[in-house]
């Protein structure tokens, strides 16, 4: 929501649902409701958005688009193809999040979304996974738990 109409486009190339303008009327509000509730019944996935402040303003930040987040302290980077947002979550917080949609833990510093990863090596003698290019470790704590969710995603032939 806001009073500014140039942002309406950029509103949009994230895939927002709705664009509402100041001052708010009602029937519009009850309009974009409206609408939120249909795509929420049809079992659409509506994507969560990350708002992320930089400089006095305020982007919104697909969570699919974020291939991998970096620990920094008691901040977080979130990496996507375009550029990287520091929030002020902790990596724990993000991690508990954001499991349902695909997120792991890999390293103390590194969660990945598993829908950017490029390729793996778990055999190595230095475990590591390519994701967005970026090539990261993963811990020998938690490479049995990267091990197990690929195992669970694998497709098997039937029979």
């Amino acid at each position: 929501m806001t009073a500014d109409e140039d942002c309406a486009l950029e509103a949009f190339e994230l895939a927002a649902v709705d664009y509402l303008l100041k001052p708010v009327r009602a029937e519009r509000l009850a309009r974009s409701v409206s609408r939120i509730s249909e795509l929420i019944k049809d079992g659409s996935k509506v994507p969560e958005m990350i708002t992320v402040d930089q400089g006095g303003t305020t982007r919104m930040i697909r969570r699919d688009d974020v291939s991998y987040v970096q620990a920094q302290g008691d901040y977080a980077r979130l990496h996507t193809a375009e550029a990287s947002y520091l929030i002020r979550v902790p990596l724990s917080d993000l991690e508990q999040q954001w499991a349902e949609a695909g997120f792991i833990r890999i390293h103390r510093s590194y969660l990945m979304s598993l829908n950017h990863v490029g390729h793996m090596k778990l055999a190595a003698a230095r475990p590591s996974v390519t994701v967005a290019g970026a090539e990261l470790p993963i811990s020998r704590r938690h490479l049995p738990a990267v091990r197990d969710k690929l195992e669970a995603t694998r497709i098997r032939p039937q029979g």
